[in-house]
């Protein structure tokens, strides 16, 4: 396996109604984009992050869903978003 983990961010951007990309998944796509870049885990082994499209879950977003663990998350925050990262175990 080529990442240890993989986080799915929504980014999906709606019209109309809720979406996460009003609640400002970008920004928290940044951070943690940012914090595994400055902690080294934004390579083989480590974690990979990227855009997603619409998980469906507007209401509550935004929305991350870390694989292979199959976890869903609703992040609000860049705190938020470390402390995920964070609590994500790593075989050395």
């Amino acid at each position: 396996m080529r990442f240890q983990h993989h986080l799915f961010i929504c980014t999906n951007s709606r019209d109309t109604g809720d979406c996460c990309a009003n609640r400002d998944s970008l920004a928290i796509l940044k951070v943690i984009k940012d914090t595994l870049r400055e902690r080294g885990l934004d390579s083989e082994g480590g974690i990979m992050a990227n855009k997603s499209g619409c998980f469906g879950l507007c209401q509550q977003g935004p929305n991350i869903v870390v694989y292979p663990e199959g976890s869903w998350h609703q992040v609000r925050s860049a705190r938020e978003a470390i402390a995920l990262i964070d609590a994500l175990p790593l075989a050395s």
